[in-house]
């Protein structure tokens, strides 16, 4: 018996990352390296609902986080009981702690 597949849905805040990267992919690199760049980003994001626990368990960040390294960009997501939800998409030399408020003692 097959698992369920579950959908992949993005938080606001990954949705703004989404398009920053390709508005700053479109204005570095051209119109059609952000659509290839889109379709790869989009093909590795559909992945989540085939294989959502591959990516590397990450729960110094926050419970239950997961990382998945996309091209120049991790996707950080966590696994819920209807879906997976990408919470932020950060580029990979991103300090993730800074963005998601963690302190160092």
């Amino acid at each position: 018996m097959s698992v369920p597949r579950k959908t992949v849905v993005l938080s606001p805040d990954a949705r703004v990352d989404f398009t920053d990267i390709l508005l700053y992919t479109q204005r570095e690199w051209g119109e059609e390296q952000a659509h290839r760049y889109e379709a790869i980003l989009e093909q590795a994001i559909a992945a989540l609902a085939d294989h959502p626990e591959a990516g590397v368990r990450q729960d110094i960040i926050y419970l239950g986080c997961r990382i998945r390294p996309m091209e120049r960009h991790v996707l950080y997501y966590q696994l819920g009981v209807d879906a997976i939800e990408a919470v932020r998409i950060l580029y990979e030399r991103a300090d993730a702690t800074r963005v998601f408020g963690i302190r160092h003692s």
